[in-house]
């Protein structure tokens, strides 16, 4: 059994306690009250003919059927059917630079923090869509699946890390094709890859990959983490000091924004590029880019779907209502006959 509105059962379960104390300190408030108001003698014959018990009655079925309405809005569900269940949306595989100089501090707090940020708010614009994570450095491979999970996606998220791929660099290459064998066969509709990346491509033939890309349908759209002044790579020792990342030859390593590289991959993979700043950069991807392409029906599996039963306490609580309104509070009674009226039959009789 299930509820739908839990608060309007802790509700009723509040209330059924309050209303039988309520009504019972009424009750006893008014017979006290009409006790004082007229003595003993002429508060019995006052009060000839009327019954307790259907007095105390009619407040049991008024406290009873307050509590059967309290549960007819809390709608109480039993029973329930498998359908298949289905969303209009997009195929979308965020490309992730998981590489060193994602650790560039030259945005706060880092390239890395700044960009997993922005994969979430892309997940919160993506209500119906299907998203999937290729994570990135030397090398590409899928980090998850293309599914309307959003938790598992966004666990895949907050678990990149720049040490996930040992082998260094940043292969937009590698990331196109691990992004588009994503997508997969049973992939239909407008598919999308969109790239949260410094730019700092070690690799070749980005933009031969990014053309194939759109030649199959894929659009490509890529957001620059990062600024053009870059800032100094630093790491943490095993002691988890803070220390310079160094190249081949000793020297502390710079990274910086690489725009032209994106705005080509962009541009061959039918997309735009945009600066990653804020959530606002996210709106205007979706809006722009992705909102406007054509979806299609995405199956999603089977969700159980309970079945209502909330008539059958609507109905019971309507039906004490009734009762209570046109049960009599008096008994009946057969009029006594005056005395006068009993000599003259038995004269009669005689």
């Amino acid at each position: 059994m299930n509820w739908a509105s839990r608060q309007f059962l802790l509700l009723a379960l509040v209330f059924a306690p309050l209303t039988a104390w309520f009504l019972w300190w009424t009750w006893r408030r008014k017979q006290r009250a009409a006790q004082a108001f007229v003595k003993s003698r002429l508060f019995r014959q006052l009060t000839v003919g009327l019954s307790t018990g259907r007095q105390i009655a009619k407040r049991v079925l008024l406290g009873v059927a307050v509590v059967t309405l309290l549960l007819a809005l809390a709608r109480p569900q039993w029973g329930y059917h498998d359908e298949e269940t289905t969303a209009s949306g997009l195929d979308i595989i965020v490309c992730f630079d998981v590489s060193r100089s994602m650790l560039g501090d030259d945005v706060k707090p880092n390239r890395l923090a700044k960009a997993k940020l922005a994969a979430f708010d892309l997940l919160s614009f993506s209500k119906s869509d299907r998203l999937g994570l290729v994570a990135f450095a030397g090398s590409a491979f899928l980090q998850c699946p293309l599914a309307l999970d959003d938790e598992a996606f966004r666990q895949s998220v907050r678990a990149l890390d720049t040490d996930l791929i040992p082998e260094q660099g940043t292969a937009i290459a590698d990331a196109i094709r691990e992004g588009v064998a994503a997508f997969g066969k049973d992939s239909s509709g407008a598919k999308a890859i969109v790239f949260l990346s410094d730019g700092e491509d070690h690799g070749e033939g980005a933009l031969e990959a990014a053309k194939k890309a759109s030649e199959d349908g894929v659009r490509i759209f890529t957001l620059g983490v990062g600024t053009e002044a870059g800032a100094v790579l630093r790491s943490a020792d095993p002691y988890g000091n803070p220390v310079f990342v160094r190249d081949e030859k000793g020297n502390a390593v710079r990274s910086k924004l690489n725009e032209g590289a994106l705005k080509q991959v962009a541009d061959a993979g039918g997309g735009f590029y945009l600066p990653l700043q804020n959530r606002q950069t996210i709106q205007t991807l979706y809006e722009r880019g992705l909102d406007v392409l054509p979806k299609s029906d995405l199956k999603s599996g089977k969700k159980r779907q309970w079945i209502e039963r909330f008539q059958w306490p609507l109905g019971l609580g309507i039906l004490l209502l009734m009762v209570e309104v046109l049960l009599p509070e008096q008994r009946r009674t057969v009029a006594p006959r005056p005395p006068g009226a009993m000599l003259g039959a038995a004269a009669a009789t005689r």
